[in-house]
């Protein structure tokens, strides 16, 4: 029964696209949000790990792994964006 689980999910990764538009949306996120580093320096940090694991798993043909840290990777960038735009706001 764990082969068949493990064939499933090594099935479902050969015939994943590589998330080429998700990493270049995480990629424009993160480079916008780092200007903005001195309101959420740990969530940026978490932004940029993300992508850079997402980047890696894309290397060794993970696609659906790099899918899910790019997805990520921008919606922690994003928030870094919410987090400075409040941060400002209440200035």
């Amino acid at each position: 029964m764990r082969w068949l689980a493990l064939l499933v999910v090594l099935a479902a990764c050969a015939t994943e696209p590589p998330p080429t538009a998700d990493l270049a949306s995480a990629r424009a996120a993160v480079e916008q949000a780092v200007p903005l580093s001195e309101y959420a320096p740990k969530e940026l940090a978490a932004a940029q790990t993300k992508l850079r694991l997402a980047q890696d798993a894309l290397a060794r043909g993970d696609n659906v792994e790099a899918r899910r840290l790019a997805q990520q990777a921008e919606v922690d960038a994003r928030f870094v964006r919410a987090l400075s735009e409040n941060e400002r706001s209440r200035q």
